[in-house]
């Protein structure tokens, strides 16, 4: 649905974007992730068309973005920072409006609006509305169309608990019709919840990408519960495993670092005449992750 190639934004002699190459599947719920000027925003610019690329391509359902630019952004809708609406009529009102400009029926406008359960709040001018059903606002404008591909910067920025779990809740099914997603968030929580794949960039250049999981599975260390007082003996013969870095006492547990399977480390413990109680695999949050392959760069 989406594809990159050699993707580069040069500001003078600063490497914005720096030569990415991406594919994200039809019905994929794609996180980008970044931290402060890593190039991220820029990119999102550059897929919605706002910003020219200096080299490289930008591929949309099949059609190049630079050769063929009214078919390819045709089927993109997108919720960027500092979208505006017009502040003097309702949020319904000025999704009417969109709708009359692409030729859409006004059903359409009840659907997004139900979608994003904006609710009797599309009759207040957009001026009063909070920062939260602004977003909401947004959500459905880049809705209306029934876009392929749908573009979110920050989409839960502003959003009450209610709020975010509807988000959270509405990507995923929007998925699950087809419907491509790429969203920024700095909410890792949250992307860990909600996408599928991530792809992580820092000073331009994407440093990481792949299925979550897998992702996650990188720094994937053992979590050894067993009996409080075979604690000492149970850390002694995990030490002496070749392939065991730290054992750290957690409360009652000992969290191991290891490459070694659950196997491995049972029959360590067996053979040091400990009993373990409970093996579980204990894979570090995506924040974890994050912050170990850009060097604790702050999030954005």
């Amino acid at each position: 649905m989406l594809s990159l190639r050699g993707l580069t934004k040069h500001y003078g002699d600063l490497a914005a974007v720096a030569g990415i190459d991406l594919d994200v599947p039809p019905g994929t719920v794609l996180g980008l992730l970044g931290p402060n000027g890593s190039g991220k925003s820029t990119a999102l610019n550059m897929i919605m068309g706002f910003v020219r690329p200096t080299a490289g391509s930008v591929s949309i359902n099949g059609h190049d973005l630079r050769r063929s630019r009214q078919a390819a952004l045709a089927s993109v809708g997108g919720l960027v920072e500092g979208s505006a609406f017009y502040p003097y009529l309702s949020g319904r009102r000025n999704l009417e409006m969109l709708a009359q400009l692409r030729g859409l029926p006004m059903r359409r406008v009840d659907e997004v609006i139900e979608l994003v359960s904006m609710g009797r709040a599309s009759r207040r001018d957009f001026g009063g509305y909070s920062q939260g059903m602004r977003q909401r606002v947004g959500v459905a404008a880049a809705l209306l169309h029934q876009p392929s591909l749908i573009v979110l910067d920050e989409p839960t920025s502003g959003l009450d608990p209610a709020g975010t779990r509807e988000m959270r809740d509405l990507l995923p099914a929007l998925a699950a019709e087809g419907t491509t997603v790429v969203l920024a968030s700095h909410l890792l929580s949250e992307v860990q919840q909600v996408c599928e794949r991530v792809a992580i960039m820092q000073a331009g250049a994407i440093i990481a990408s792949g299925d979550v999981e897998s992702l996650l599975s990188r720094t994937g260390r053992w979590r050894v519960r067993v009996r409080a007082d075979e604690l000492e003996a149970a850390s002694q013969a995990l030490r002496a495993l070749p392939r065991t870095g730290a054992v750290d006492r957690e409360d009652r547990d000992l969290l191991v670092e290891t490459t070694a399977d659950g196997a491995e480390l049972n029959r360590a413990l067996v053979a040091a005449g400990v009993i373990a109680s409970e093996l579980e695999p204990v894979l570090p949050t995506l924040e974890a992750v994050f912050m170990e392959l850009t060097g604790n760069g702050e999030i954005r």
